[in-house]
């Protein structure tokens, strides 16, 4: 991997000085919730940083604004600023301390994770260069919930371009591995439905039965797609959700060539 930028931030034009003089919230008003910075703007954000307290917090929920915008997130992969997280996201032995800022590098992972727009395909570039796949398949593995949780949905956005599938099914050891990290998040997602969660699971498994389509079936793989996808197991939360049932169908059918009829 090339070498870090010395200054990633040499060429950020993100907050002028004009502008800040014209923030009307103080920081000490902003710090009477710092868990909940999910709604402020980047300038409010900057005065945060500047005031010195919640600093890595705040940096952090900086950089996921700037991800989501069109162009500051092309000039955050350019200087390859997620590398400097990259360390942050392997678990290791009783880190609990390090939950939180773990659960903050998924979401602005999560949110540089936008591979439709133009600039998209540099991104999944940069993802699969990085390897964030196997570093996501250890903290659905290993991380609490809310951290699987956003790990399987980077995942899944990966899973779903045709470059990142072809880097995930480059062997049958890649392929299977992220297989059987799935499976085991169905069996935690079994102690504790999760819609949502339990949609970007089947969203994964779709994608990587594609693969069969073309090749034939695969008994390896077949023994590999958890029973609870079919049986009643989750009958109750899919009651309502059509279109996750319908994903469920066609997963049955790439798998076992034909649809199920739920119990």
């Amino acid at each position: 991997m090339e070498n870090f930028p010395e200054s990633p931030f040499l060429k950020s034009t993100l907050i002028s000085s004009s502008s800040l003089c014209n923030i009307s919230s103080s920081p000490m008003d902003m710090q009477k919730n710092p868990h909940d910075l999910d709604g402020l703007t980047a300038n409010q954000l900057v005065l945060l940083l500047l005031d010195g307290n919640l600093r890595e917090e705040v940096m952090y929920e900086l950089i996921k604004v700037m991800a989501k915008n069109q162009e500051t997130r092309k000039e955050l992969i350019e200087a390859k600023i997620p590398c400097y997280f990259y360390p942050f996201l392997k678990p290791s032995g009783d880190d609990k301390p390090l939950e939180y800022l773990r659960l903050t590098i998924l979401g602005v992972l999560g949110a540089v994770a936008k591979f439709d727009d133009p600039y998209g395909p540099k991104v999944l570039h940069f993802f699969l260069e990085m390897e964030v796949v196997p570093s996501c398949l250890e903290c659905m593995d290993l991380c609490n919930e809310l951290s699987w949780k956003v790990a399987t949905l980077i995942v899944m956005k990966i899973l779903m371009q045709e470059k990142g599938m072809s880097y995930c099914s480059a062997t049958p050891e890649r392929f299977y591995s992220i297989v059987q990290v799935l499976y085991r998040v169905v069996q935690k997602i079994t102690k504790k439905p999760c819609l949502l969660h339990l949609m970007y699971v089947i969203q994964c498994f779709l994608s990587l039965s594609d693969v069969f389509k073309f090749i034939g079936p695969s008994e390896a793989f077949i023994h590999q797609v958890p029973p609870q996808l079919f049986d009643n197991t989750f009958k109750d939360i899919l009651r309502d959700d059509h279109q996750t049932a319908w994903m469920l169908q066609v997963l049955h059918f790439n798998v076992y060539g034909r649809l199920f009829s739920p119990e």
